[in-house]
């Protein structure tokens, strides 16, 4: 059973503490402890507080909201805050996690507040908790989870995470690949593969989700790769939820060497899980100008959810091609160089056809030799715990993803 969650609400005359306690699930999972009807200076009830997280009511550009913001986030270094609010802007967005907010809900307006609202403001509080833990709290003896992310479709992203996972399983490294596109996922037709369960079966399932259980639903592929395979049909995929996601992470770095998450070409709430989670990412793009903004703005996206970008590896398509487009061209529109040049080759549009990966069917190709290079640059990386960046949550939120 997950633990409860004890908070402190701090509010102004914009927000009534009616309202805030109508966003938090009720019962032992999140339990308001203390209701203080100001903000800043701090009452001596906020001072006194043991509370894990603050949860902050007030109306857009409160300054006395900032300051007691910035105030817990010096007082109470490692215990997260959360704004709720009315409605809101971007500015005002900037200026909350300028002094340390972890996110920020725009209200619902009540009084009945739908279950959906409830559960999201719930995942919210649990994420800003799980990214202050503090790094003693986050073991590195646990798998490593790649996140493979593309902002643009057509790049290539699906294939190099099938190559990249074959690549570590042929490595000896003990790999499973999630395919995380739960609309249009296609990991398990790239690798030749059948699937008689998906991601789907298994969150629908019911009962209890251990190690055993979930083994049950992965695929088998002959280079000793595990796959997760996405829903069946794209209705489905509304029961893979970001919550159920997360847990399955959790098994599966108990269990393997490397958690290989391909991703479809959206900022979607369980890429951004995924993201927090992660050891790393593996950044895709293709040699034309469009996909090389893409993917620029993604690495942005990344920055702005505060991800260390020691831990990303930018892999480039079709680097051969001839388009107009030089290495300086790409190093200045990316604003770094490379991790891995990919050619391009008929050989590997021909292994999707044919279900068979490149680093297998055409294993002395230049192409199987690069994506063996990555598999390679992750191996030799240093074992780190979850992400701990924040923001990820409010930028899909207010339209910044």
């Amino acid at each position: 059973m997950r633990r409860g969650i004890t908070a402190v609400v701090a509010h102004d005359d914009a927000v009534t503490p009616g309202l805030i306690t109508e966003h938090v699930p009720g019962g032992a999972e999140i339990q308001v402890v203390e209701v203080v009807g100001t903000l800043f200076p701090p009452t001596d009830a906020l001072k006194r507080s043991d509370a894990d997280l603050l949860i902050v009511g007030c109306r857009e550009g409160s300054d006395e909201g900032l300051a007691l913001l910035d105030w817990w986030n010096s007082a109470r270094p490692g215990r997260p805050s959360v704004v709720f609010c009315p409605s809101s802007n971007n500015g005002f967005v900037e200026e909350a996690f300028s002094v340390g907010a972890d996110d920020l809900i725009v209200l619902e307006a009540g009084p009945d507040v739908s279950e959906y609202a409830r559960r999201h403001v719930e995942f919210s509080l649990r994420k800003a908790i799980a990214r202050n833990s503090t790094p003693s709290e986050q073991s590195t003896d646990v798998g490593k989870i790649v996140c493979v992310l593309g902002p643009k479709g057509g790049i290539g992203k699906t294939i190099t995470a099938c190559n990249l996972a074959v690549a570590l399983a042929q490595a000896g490294k003990q790999t499973v690949l999630v395919d995380l596109d739960l609309q249009f996922g296609d990991v398990a037709l790239s690798l030749g593969l059948t699937p008689e369960t998906t991601s789907f079966d298994l969150a629908v399932s019911g009962g209890s989700l251990d190690s055993e259980k979930l083994d049950a639903f992965l695929l088998q592929h002959g280079s000793g790769l595990r796959v997760l395979a996405a829903p069946a049909r794209p209705d489905q995929a509304a029961s893979v939820t970001p919550e159920f996601i997360a847990d399955v992470y959790a098994l599966l770095r108990d269990e393997y060497d490397f958690i290989i998450v391909d991703t479809p070409p959206a900022f979607t709430p369980e890429v951004i899980t995924t993201i927090d989670g992660s050891s790393y990412v593996c950044m895709v793009g293709m040699l034309d100008a469009l996909s090389l903004k893409n993917t620029r703005l993604g690495m942005e996206t990344l920055d702005l959810m505060g991800y260390d970008p020691d831990r990303v590896r930018v892999v480039l398509n079709r680097a051969n091609t001839s388009v107009g487009i030089t290495r300086n061209d790409v190093v200045s529109i990316l604003g770094r160089t490379p991790d891995v040049l990919v050619p391009s080759h008929r050989d590997i549009a021909r292994s999707v056809n044919e279900g068979a990966p490149v680093v297998i069917s055409q294993r002395r190709s230049e192409a199987a030799r690069s994506f063996e290079g990555l598999a390679g640059l992750f191996t030799q990386m240093p074992a780190v715990g979850a992400s701990t960046q924040r923001k990820g949550r409010v930028l899909m939120r207010r339209g910044k993803i």
